[in-house]
């Protein structure tokens, strides 16, 4: 993944527990992810919630660099400094 200014690159593993945090967000299920020259596009579905009749909805993402290196400086922010059991 590259922005016009700068090379940004994460490892798979960063930006997938990102993209994660967006599904688990948005409830959503049968999720595909792609990589394409724009970055990281993702398909799924919205789970319907129970009790409230409306049909399960399609969601079409594209995350740019930008969005993917915002999404992973508030994942880190999230997590803290860790465990103390490995301080």
């Amino acid at each position: 993944m590259t922005s016009s200014d700068e090379s940004l690159v994460y490892r798979y593993e960063d930006v997938l527990r990102a993209i994660g945090h967006f599904i688990d967000e948005h409830d959503l299920q049968d999720v595909v992810i792609l990589q394409t020259d724009q970055g990281i596009m993702l398909h799924g579905y919205r789970r319907p919630r129970p009790g409230v009749p409306t049909t399960t909805s399609f969601v079409n993402r594209i995350f740019t660099s930008e969005e993917i290196a915002r999404i992973h400086e508030q994942a880190k922010q999230r997590r803290g400094t860790g465990s103390k059991l490995l301080q």
